[in-house]
C-alpha cells in the first residue's frame, strides 16, 4: 500500500503540491489528473524521490521512503514515462534486462524474464529481442517501456503519459492490453494522464487535482455520478453518461454478425443475406475483410466482386474495447453496426448503434 500523509512540494515561492493525504491500497490502479501544472507529475515523481518532498511523508507498505536508499527505492518501483525512455544504443533485450542487471540477476534467469515480458505484453520474442529503438513503432517503443519497467517483478509501477504519444487506435489497443496485463500482473499502479476518457477506463480510483490541491478522490463511477464540487463537475463535463460508456465494454453488447466467406458462392451468399442490407466478410481464417451490400451482390458475379474491402483495423473494433470506442468508430464510419473482432482480427459478432444508445440512457442522472 502507497500512503501520502500532508505531503507539501515547493519550488521558492510556488507551492506544486499543497499538503495532499491520500491511500492507495494493494493491486489498486490510482490514476491522478487534472489540468497542466496541478500537481499530479510532481506527486507521482515524489513516491519514488525522483523528487523530494518538502513538507510530509510517503510510507510504501509502511515504511517512510525517506528511511531507504533513494536508488535501492527507484529499483524496487517499476517507472514508465510518454517518451518511453529506451536507451537508443541497447537492443530490446538490454533496455529490458537494465534493472534486473542492476540486481546481480543471474543470466539465464534475466533471459527468461525478457521472454516471459515481452510475451506478455503482446510481442515475439524471437522477432524483436535483437531490435533497437530506432527499429520499433511508437505502440511498440510503449509496449517495451513498460516491459522494461516490469522487468525486477516489482510490487508498484508509476506510469507518467505512457499512451500520450501514439495515435489515437494505438493508445486504444495499448489501454486494452494495459487492462489485460493488469489482471495478470495485479500490480500497484499510479498512472498520470491528461486524458480523462483514459483515467475513466484504466482506474481503480481517481484523484483529481487543482493547484495542487486533491480535490476528489473517488471511484469513477462515484466521480461520473456525484462530482463533489463545481470544479470537478465543469472538469468531467456535461457528457457525464457519454463518458460512463469508456467504463463498459464491448464483450458485453456482442451479438451475432452476419457474414459470409469471400469464396462463397452468390447463391449460399444471398440465402445467408435474407433480412440483412449488407454483409461482413470474411477470409477463410475467419479474417475480417470487408463488407458487401445486399444489392450490389445480387447484381455481381459473385461474393469476391461486390465487396468492398476494407482495412479489418479501422473497419472494426476489439472485443476488449469500450462502448464509447465503438460509438466513436460508427461515427467515423457512418455504420449503425460496427464488427467485432479477436486480437487476430477474427469475426466474432457486432455491435449496434441502438445497444450503445440504451446503454447511454441508463447512465444518465
Amino acid at each position: 500500500m502507497i500512503r501520502l500523509e500532508q505531503v507539501t512540494k515547493r519550488y521558492g515561492e510556488t507551492t506544486a503540491v499543497n499538503q495532499l493525504s491520500l491511500e492507495i491500497g494493494k493491486g489498486e490502479v490510482c490514476v491522478l489528473i487534472g489540468p497542466s501544472g496541478c500537481g499530479k507529475t510532481t506527486t507521482l515523481r515524489m513516491i519514488n524521490r525522483l523528487i523530494e518532498p518538502t513538507a510530509g511523508r510517503i510510507f510504501i507498505d509502511g515504511r517512510d521512503t525517506a528511511t531507504v536508499d533513494a536508488e535501492k527505492l527507484r529499483l524496487s518501483i517499476g517507472y514508465a514515462i510518454q517518451s518511453v525512455g529506451l536507451f537508443p544504443h541497447m537492443t530490446v533485450f538490454n533496455n529490458i534486462a537494465v534493472v534486473p542487471q542492476l540486481l546481480l540477476w543471474e543470466n539465464n534467469r534475466i533471459v527468461r524474464r525478457v521472454g516471459e515480458l515481452l510475451e506478455l505484453v503482446g510481442l515475439e520474442p524471437a522477432d524483436y529481442i535483437r531490435k533497437y529503438p530506432s527499429q520499433l513503432s511508437g505502440g511498440e517503443a510503449q509496449r517495451i517501456g513498460v516491459a522494461r519497467a516490469l522487468a525486477a517483478d516489482p510490487p508498484i509501477l508509476l506510469m507518467d503519459e505512457p499512451f500520450g504519444a501514439v495515435d489515437p487506435l494505438t493508445r486504444e489497443r495499448l489501454q486494452a492490453q494495459f487492462i489485460h496485463i493488469q489482471k495478470e500482473v495485479n500490480k500497484t499502479i499510479v498512472l498520470v494522464t491528461h486524458d480523462l476518457d483514459e483515467a475513466i477506463r484504466l482506474a481503480d480510483r481517481i484523484a483529481i487535482m487543482e493547484s495542487g490541491r486533491l480535490v476528489q478522490y473517488d471511484s469513477p463511477e462515484i466521480i461520473l455520478s456525484r462530482p463533489g464540487s463545481k470544479f470537478v463537475r465543469d472538469f468531467v463535463g456535461a457528457d457525464r453518461a457519454l463518458k460512463r460508456l469508456s467504463r463498459i465494454s464491448v464483450k458485453d453488447f456482442i451479438k451475432p454478425a452476419a457474414a459470409v466467406n469471400v469464396n462463397q458462392p452468390k447463391k449460399e451468399a444471398l440465402a445467408s443475406a435474407a433480412g440483412h442490407r449488407w454483409l461482413w466478410v470474411v477470409d477463410d481464417d475467419e479474417q475480417l475483410i470487408g463488407w458487401v451490400d445486399t444489392k450490389t451482390l445480387m447484381q455481381s458475379v459473385s461474393t469476391k466482386e461486390a465487396m468492398d474491402e476494407g482495412d479489418a483495423v479501422k473497419i472494426s473494433i476489439l472485443e476488449s474495447a469500450t462502448l464509447r470506442e465503438a460509438l466513436s468508430r460508427m461515427l467515423e464510419l457512418g455504420f449503425k453496426h460496427i464488427p467485432v473482432v479477436d486480437d487476430s482480427q477474427r469475426l466474432i459478432g457486432e455491435v449496434a448503434l441502438g445497444d450503445i444508445e440504451a446503454a447511454t440512457a441508463e447512465g444518465k442522472g
